[in-house]
């Protein structure tokens, strides 16, 4: 891949869960960060359609953001910095956190449809990442949680920037 154009190519192809993982395989082993657009930005729409959506995601240093759902599978390449990602279950309308893993620049992290997890990057500098959905990740009805007491509420970007809070260090 050398440009935005043919990632779209290579991500229209990969319509299964395993192929979209190894497309980012590809990616993060890649110069993905030398032409990708949205430097700068915490998040950069590259590309959206009813079946496949592409952002660009920078984190900043220190930064969580709370837990929410995709409803589609996704998946994550980590491309510079590292992101840590904290897993949730949800049983009779209770969000328990079950696991945390951390993907360093070069990783890729799959998560299937049914994933509740919150983001954070602890490090004093950023991260960037590509995040693959297979689907249109903003038609759905998606829910996030607010960080300190679990309560749901309809997902928007606004709320999900807003209770963004800062975190402890690594």
């Amino acid at each position: 891949m050398r440009n935005l154009t043919d990632l779209i190519h290579a991500a229209r192809r990969a319509t299964t869960p395993a192929a979209l993982f190894r497309l980012q395989q590809d990616v993060a082993a890649s110069d993905v960060l030398t032409w990708l657009p949205g430097a700068g930005r915490a998040e950069h729409v590259l590309h959206a359609e009813p079946t496949l959506t592409l952002l660009r995601v920078e984190i900043p240093p220190r930064t969580e953001y709370p837990p929410h759902d995709h409803l589609i599978p996704a998946c994550i390449a980590v491309l510079d910095g590292r992101e840590t990602n904290t897993f949730y279950r949800l049983a009779d309308a209770t969000l328990t956190p079950t696991a945390e893993t951390h993907t360093t620049a070069g990783a890729v992290l799959p998560m299937d449809e049914h994933v509740i997890h919150s983001v954070a990057n602890r490090t004093p500098s950023p991260s960037t990442a590509l995040h693959l959905y297979l689907g249109d990740l903003f038609h759905l009805s998606r829910t996030i949680w607010r960080p300190t007491t679990h309560t749901p509420a309809p997902y928007s970007d606004e709320l999900y920037f807003s209770l963004a809070r800062t975190t402890a260090p690594a």
